[in-house]
C-alpha cells in the first residue's frame, strides 16, 4: 500500500466530510424528511458514487437543488396522504423513480448531452434555486404562508439567531485567511462545522429557549429501524399507477438537478484534475447512489461541485478519499445523531442561507455592472436569458425553464442575436457576434 497516497486520501475525506455531515443535516431538515435523513444522504452517496462513479475524484452527496425540489414531494406527501406511513412510501417511490430515471439516462448515453445547455441557462436556473432556498428558509423562521406557525421562542430569536449563524460563518472564514493559519490545521476549521459547534455550545451554556433540531427518523435500535425500513417501503397500495404518475413530475425534476448538477460538476473536476470523465458511467453511479440512499430514508443527492473541489484541493488521490467521506458521515451518524437535537434550528437555516448564497451565480452580474457590458447589444440578450429562466424557475417550473430558455436560445442563436457567456468569466471574453454591414453602394466602391 501507498502510505503517503493513503494519508492524503484520509486527511482529504476528513476535511470533506465535516461539511458534508453539516450541510446533510441542515439539508435533511430543509427536505422535511429532518436532519437524520439528510446525514443518511451525506453517508451512503458518497460511498456508492465514489466506488461506480466516472469521474475518479469527487465528493457527492445531497444539494440545494436537489434538496428544493425535494421538499416539494415531501410536502406533497403530507398534503394527499393522510396517513404518515403511505406519505413516505410516496416519498420513496419519488426517489426511487429518480434513481431508476438517471440510470437508464446513463445507459441510454445521453451523458454528452450536456454540453448542449447553454451557461446563460444554467446560471438562470441556479439563480431560481437559490431564490426558492432563500424565499423557503425566510418564511420558515418569518412564519410566512398558510398554516405557518412561528417557530418556538419567537421570530426575532429565531431570525437573530440565524443571521448571526449566517455572518459567523463568514467571519470564521475571513479569520482563518487573516491569521494565514497553517494549511494542514487550516483544512480541519470549516466556517460551517464550527458556526454550528459555537452557536449550539452559546444556546446550550444561555439555555436558549428556542426550537431544536428534529431528527425525524432515527436509529434507536437496529431492529427499530429496520422496522422503520419495511414500513417505509413502497408497498402494493402505493405502487399504483395513479400514485406513479403523481410521483412522475418530482422525480424528473430531481432527475434533471442531478444529471446538471452532476455532469458540470464532472466538467469543472476535469479541468482541475487534467482527466476526462465517464458522463454516463457518473449518471449510472449517481442513480444507485439515490437509489440506496432511499432504501435507508435518506434523501437523493448529486455530485457537489464545492465538496469536490475541495476535495482535490485538500490533496485527494484516488477514490478512497471519497469513499471515506461518507465513511465519516456514517461514523458521526453512529457518535453524534443525539447531540443534534441540541442544536437552535435557526442555525441550519443560517446555514441553508449560506448555502442559497453558494449556488447564486454572482460572476456574471459583477462582470455585467463592473466591465459595463449593458452598452453591449449581446451581453444585454445574455442577461435577458440569464433573467428569464431565474424567473421562470421561481414561478414556474424548473424543468420548464431549462427546456423553454434552451430552445429560445438556439432559436435567438440561429439569427445570430445571441451568443452564449464564457464559462470563465475571468478570462478574456471571447470575440462577439458581428453585426452584418450592408453592403456599399457601387458608387462607393469606385471612390474607394
Amino acid at each position: 500500500m501507498d502510505w503517503r497516497k493513503f494519508s492524503a486520501d484520509l486527511t482529504a475525506g476528513l476535511t470533506v466530510s465535516f461539511a458534508a455531515i453539516s450541510l446533510g443535516a441542515a439539508f435533511g431538515v430543509m427536505s422535511g424528511r429532518g436532519a437524520f435523513a439528510g446525514m443518511i444522504g451525506a453517508a451512503v452517496i458518497p460511498i456508492i458514487a465514489s466506488i461506480f462513479g466516472g469521474t475518479r475524484i469527487q465528493a457527492s452527496g445531497p444539494t440545494a437543488p436537489m434538496t428544493a425540489v425535494s421538499a416539494l414531494s415531501v410536502a406533497f406527501a403530507y398534503d394527499t396522504f393522510p396517513n404518515a406511513a403511505l406519505a413516505e412510501q410516496f416519498i420513496t417511490l419519488v426517489f426511487l423513480l429518480n434513481a431508476f430515471f438517471l440510470v437508464a439516462l446513463g445507459v441510454t448515453g445521453t451523458g454528452k448531452l450536456i454540453r448542449l445547455v447553454p451557461n446563460v441557462v444554467i446560471l438562470g436556473f441556479m439563480n431560481g434555486i437559490a431564490f426558492l432556498i432563500w424565499a423557503d428558509q425566510f418564511a420558515r423562521v418569518l412564519a410566512i404562508g398558510d398554516g405557518k406557525e412561528p417557530m418556538l421562542g419567537g421570530i426575532g430569536a429565531n431570525l437573530g439567531v440565524a443571521l448571526i449563524t449566517f455572518g459567523l460563518i463568514y467571519l470564521i472564514i475571513w479569520g482563518v485567511k487573516k491569521l494565514a493559519i497553517r494549511p494542514q490545521i487550516r483544512s480541519f476549521i470549516s466556517g460551517v462545522l464550527w458556526s454550528i459547534i459555537v452557536m449550539t455550545v452559546v444556546a446550550v451554556v444561555f439555555n436558549f429557549n428556542i426550537e431544536k433540531v428534529q431528527l425525524g427518523a432515527s436509529v434507536e435500535s437496529l431492529s427499530a429501524y429496520l422496522t422503520m425500513l419495511g414500513n417505509y417501503f413502497p408497498g402494493a397500495e402505493i405502487f399504483q399507477w395513479e400514485y406513479i404518475i403523481m410521483a412522475v413530475p418530482y422525480a424528473l425534476q430531481l432527475t434533471l438537478l442531478a444529471y446538471l448538477d452532476s455532469l458540470l460538476t464532472a466538467l469543472v473536476v476535469d479541468r482541475l484534475t487534467h482527466e476526462k470523465s465517464k458522463l454516463n458511467k457518473e449518471l449510472v453511479a449517481q442513480g444507485l447512489a439515490n437509489g440506496t440512499s432511499a432504501l435507508f430514508q435518506g434523501i437523493p443527492g448529486a455530485q457537489a461541485t464545492i465538496r469536490s473541489v475541495l476535495l482535490i484541493k485538500e490533496g485527494a488521490r484516488s477514490r478512497l478519499a471519497g469513499v471515506l467521506i461518507g465513511v465519516f458521515a456514517l461514523i458521526s451518524i453512529l457518535v453524534l445523531k443525539d447531540y443534534l437535537t441540541l442544536v437552535p434550528a435557526a442555525v441550519f437555516i443560517g446555514v441553508l442561507l449560506k448555502a442559497g448564497l453558494d449556488v447564486c451565480d454572482k460572476d456574471f452580474l459583477a462582470a455585467y455592472l463592473k466591465r459595463r457590458w449593458y452598452s453591449n447589444r449581446v451581453r444585454n440578450m445574455q442577461f435577458l436569458f440569464v433573467l428569464y429562466t431565474t424567473i421562470v424557475t421561481i414561478v414556474v417550473d424548473l424543468n420548464i425553464a431549462v427546456v423553454t430558455g434552451t430552445i429560445l436560445f438556439y432559436l435567438a442563436r440561429r439569427f445570430r442575436i445571441v451568443e452564449d457567456v464564457e464559462a470563465d468569466l475571468s478570462e478574456e471574453p471571447k470575440p462577439q457576434l458581428k453585426e452584418v454591414q450592408p453592403e456599399p453602394e457601387p458608387e462607393e466602391v469606385l471612390v474607394k
